[in-house]
């Protein structure tokens, strides 16, 4: 979720929840006022009703609403009534609406200029209020949506003017290679937070493609000056051998110095290439035919395979193809073909299945499973071969976290390794 749906999210929520108490707190307020108002003409009435029944005992002996608004009913003498006022909300049917509707009351208890008591009652009809605060409800519910909607649409606009340059650095560091030579130039921004967040990251990249330069150059110098003693030392070991006055046994220990020498010269290639790997040096892609690529890679190895009398079957009627470099498909898939013969048995087979999100490479090899956790690590390798530089399956799996793809392993009787490419969308 983008960082402004995040803050826009949590706006809305306490939008709807502070509209809403505002609303229902402006409603109760309206509400209240109404009904004080309609209370103060109740009580004015009252006034004026008792002052009329002292003046004209008629008034007293109203007994139904009827086209008056009040009513008079006598009470028994000697006892103690309470003389408050009593405000009831209540519905009466209504012959005009032919419904019931809301009415307001008010009972209160008076003496007559003779001293009897008498209870009064006065209507007021609250049809005209009810609808206005029905009409004011439908209002503020309306008012409540348009502003929420409102605020979070006006939000999101200022929002994305106000990150629109934090989001062009985001692309710009996504466009950023590491050894390249193109520089990161940060967007202006009107924003301090961001310009400061420009110039700091205009500075540490700046920094890292330094570092990454002069470590860059030293791995190349190491890597080349590694090389030129170890091919020195292998010549001069072949031309011992090549004057024939060594022994048996010094021939021996002279072969085993070429073998140790040998895989010196493998590992530091191999270390080299983990290096330009990690550090995004193979920037070419092209769309490779991986059923193409993985024949061609099948035929290369098919004399290691006939030395070791194992039996190489391929299934690559489904097309797999995938944007990248061709030099790291070829070691991707030879490292794990590679793998797969070394470490099987003599008269073994491996399996080759491609499909078109998915490359499986299944062997025959010593009965029981590798440790999952630990093949694809720098250096594991299988002690009872020590020409195994233990570089193989951390190289694919190097080029494999490259290009984000998933690899797996398991065993079901053969060591089967699966690399998942994404689906493409048709």
């Amino acid at each position: 979720m983008k960082l402004r749906n995040y803050t826009l999210r949590y706006l809305i929520i306490a939008l709807l929840f502070v509209i809403a108490l505002w609303a229902g707190l402006f409603y109760a307020v309206i509400l209240e006022e109404v009904y004080d108002n309609i209370d103060d003409g109740l009580k004015n009435s009252k006034i004026l009703i008792i002052r009329e029944a002292y003046a004209n005992e008629k008034v007293l002996e109203v007994r139904e609403f009827g086209i008056n608004q009040y009513k008079v009913a006598p009470l028994a003498k000697g006892k103690l009534y309470d003389f408050s006022d009593k405000f009831i909300s209540t519905f009466e049917f209504m012959e005009y609406d032919d419904d019931n509707e809301p009415v307001r009351l008010l009972e209160t208890v008076f003496n007559d200029k003779n001293g009897n008591p008498y209870k009064l009652t006065i209507r007021a009809s609250m049809v005209e209020e009810d609808e206005l605060l029905e009409d004011l409800l439908t209002a503020l519910v309306a008012l409540y949506i348009m502003l929420v909607v409102s605020i979070a649409l006006i939000n999101q606009i200022i929002l994305r003017k106000a990150w629109k340059s934090f989001y062009e650095m985001l692309n710009g560091l996504k466009n950023f290679r590491l050894g390249t030579g193109n520089s990161f130039t940060a967007r202006h921004s009107p924003i301090a937070e961001f310009k400061t967040l420009g110039v700091e990251l205009e500075d540490l990249l700046k920094r890292n493609e330094a570092i990454y330069a002069s470590q860059k150059h030293f791995i190349e110098n190491a890597s080349h000056e590694l090389q030129t003693p170890l091919a020195i030392s292998l010549n001069k070991l072949e031309l011992f051998v090549e004057k024939n006055e060594l022994s048996e046994e010094q021939m021996m220990e002279i072969g085993r110095v070429s073998d140790t020498l040998n895989r010196l010269v493998r590992l530091n290639k191999s270390l080299l290439m983990l290096s330009k790997i990690e550090n995004r040096q193979y920037a070419d892609e092209e769309t490779v035919n991986f059923n193409q690529l993985t024949e061609q890679l099948v035929e290369d190895f098919q004399d290691l395979a006939d030395y070791k009398n194992i039996t190489l079957s391929i299934d690559t009627k489904q097309p797999l193809t995938f944007n990248m470099n061709k030099g790291l498909a070829s070691t991707l898939v030879g490292n794990l073909l590679k793998n797969a013969i070394v470490h099987n048995h003599t008269g073994g087979k491996v399996n080759i299945i491609i499909s078109p999100d998915s490359l499986i490479i299944s062997n025959t090899g010593r009965e029981t499973a590798l440790d999952k956790d630990a093949i694809f690590r720098r250096f594991y390798r299988d002690i009872t071969n020590e020409q195994s530089t233990g570089l193989g399956l951390s190289i694919v799996n190097s080029i494999l976290v490259n290009y984000k793809l998933k690899a797996d392993y398991s065993f079901n009787g053969l060591h089967t390794f699966t690399i998942t490419f994404p689906v493409k969308e048709s």
